[in-house]
């Protein structure tokens, strides 16, 4: 029996940075991943010799100095990445192909607002509420703003007030309702039942840089891997953690992997999915409400998803991300199962250093209702008529594309990903795209539960994406090693 001073679920972002940090201050850390490798979600594929991206395909916050610059020069990461900034003129196009109009957003507050005044200048008063509160609830949280004094009441939003309600408080536009709300598609909840404050969070951090890494998530992975090693954390690959293990005192005693062996330690930071916290913590030790609730939290969107390949760059791809909005309503989009001609369609690229080639990512939106009747199969074990099924689904797919984007014409598609691939793949609750839902209808775990020593870190916990993942992560280590430092050392990277 293996005895260390913490022992991490999940070697995803969030358990990585937990790792990373606790490693650190001269703990001893292990690290358990049911998977083969650490960071299986954004570590992507390789399909004919190029290599797929899936989980990084750009990020905001990482300008220098910004706060994701600034938690991966924390975590020593900076070192080992070389960021590549996104048009600073136009890092998103939509496409609204009713009116035939494209908006391109700029980097920066101030740069954002006078674009959309420009463009509707009638709506002033509504641009600069929207940006005034984007940076309010941002700049409230000190796991975002470091020159705020730390306190955890900062760190709490109202989370009553949902991005529709808001919305539709400042004005009647339609086309400037779906511009501010185009980003909630970067978490996979509609306006009305997405929080004004994760929106903020995710909306701001786009706002203030967009960036991706020279590799992807691979590359993001790899540097991972490599600051685990240099601090000697165990890292307990393709083994699953079962059952939390206690002491005849009821008190925490370690994390059973599926291999048998028992990671011995009274400190335990759960980064897998919390609904698998249900089952893997003894009876009497939650309530049965928690436990319930656990097991019945819900994800974002899904969606389908194709991967292709294109000799030379496609200019509208070169440095930007592309979305098709066909009209109609985020919710039908994200939450309905729409025919790919009705579909919103998410397009974006990046190099292949090894190939030369760029790589093309499309997303369509969805749930995973159309693939009820394969939910018992796994992955590389599917009947012939899911097959069938995902075969002539991706054909349709690719004709839309054809159609809809003249500008892929060029693009040979290899690959697709069906909303049981993202389940399996990333062991997502309905194949969700983006982890646990934020949303006004549910209510996820805080950080700590019930078991002492037993914390609940993940983009499930905090908010979505990379930077989510990484301050949950501060979020769990803080309560541990102490807010108050890790604040103040935070605030010398930025």
């Amino acid at each position: 029996m293996a005895a260390f001073d913490h022992v991490i679920v999940g070697a995803g972002i969030s358990g990585m940075t937990a790792a990373i940090l606790l490693a650190e201050q001269g703990r001893s850390v292990a690290v358990a991943e049911s998977f083969r490798k650490p960071a299986p979600t954004i570590r992507g594929f390789r399909r004919k010799g190029v290599h797929f991206d899936t989980g990084v395909h750009y990020v905001g916050g990482l300008g220098r100095g910004q706060v994701l610059d600034a938690y991966f020069a924390h975590l020593g990461l900076d070192r080992l990445l070389t960021t590549v900034p996104y048009k600073a003129d136009g890092f998103d196009v939509i496409a609204f192909e009713e009116s035939g109009r494209e908006f391109r957003m700029p980097n920066g507050y101030q740069a954002c607002r006078d674009y959309l005044c420009a463009e509707f200048p009638e709506e002033t008063k509504a641009v600069d509420t929207y940006f005034r509160e984007i940076r309010r609830n941002f700049d409230a949280s000190p796991f975002l703003n470091f020159e705020r004094a730390f306190s955890m009441d900062g760190f709490l939003h109202d989370d009553t007030i949902t991005l529709q309600n808001f919305l539709d408080s400042i004005t009647d536009n339609a086309t400037l309702k779906t511009l501010f709300s185009y980003q909630c598609l970067l978490y996979g909840v509609p306006p009305h039942n997405a929080l004004l404050s994760t929106h903020s969070l995710v909306a701001g951090s786009y706002c203030r840089s967009a960036h991706t890494i020279r590799g992807g998530g691979h590359a993001l992975a790899k540097a991972y891997e490599k600051r685990l090693a240099e601090l000697g954390v165990g890292l307990f690959c393709n083994c699953e953690a079962g059952d939390i293990v206690l002491s005849p005192e009821k008190r925490l005693r370690g994390v059973q992997l599926s291999t048998g062996e028992v990671l011995e330690t009274g400190s335990c930071i759960w980064t897998a999915q919390p609904s698998a916290l249900a089952d893997a913590v003894p009876e009497g030790v939650f309530r049965p409400s928690y436990r319930l609730r656990l097991r019945e939290l819900r994800g974002s969107a899904s969606g389908t998803m194709l991967f292709g390949v294109s000799d030379s760059p496609v200019p509208e791809l070169d440095g930007r991300c592309r979305y098709i909005w066909p009209g109609g309503d985020f919710e039908s989009k994200l939450e309905g199962d729409p025919l790919p001609d009705d579909n919103l369609i998410y397009l974006s690229s990046c190099l292949d250093q090894k190939s030369g080639k760029t790589v093309i990512t499309v997303i369509f939106p969805g749930t995973i209702a159309s693939f009820a009747r394969w939910e018992q199969s796994a992955y590389g074990d599917r009947p012939e008529s899911y097959k069938n099924f995902k075969r002539q689904l991706a054909e349709k797919l690719v004709a839309t594309l054809r159609r809809r984007c003249p500008e892929l014409s060029g693009v040979d598609f290899l690959e697709c990903a069906t909303p049981l691939t993202v389940r399996d793949y990333c062991s997502t609750p309905q194949g969700a795209l983006y982890g646990l839902r934020h949303s006004n209808d549910q209510y996820n775990p805080a950080p700590v539960t019930k078991l002492d020593g037993l914390y609940l870190a993940g983009q499930g916990i905090v908010a979505p994406g990379v930077l989510g993942a990484v301050v949950s992560a501060y979020l769990a280590c803080g309560i541990i090693l102490g807010h108050e430092s890790l604040h103040q050392e935070l605030r010398q990277c930025a």
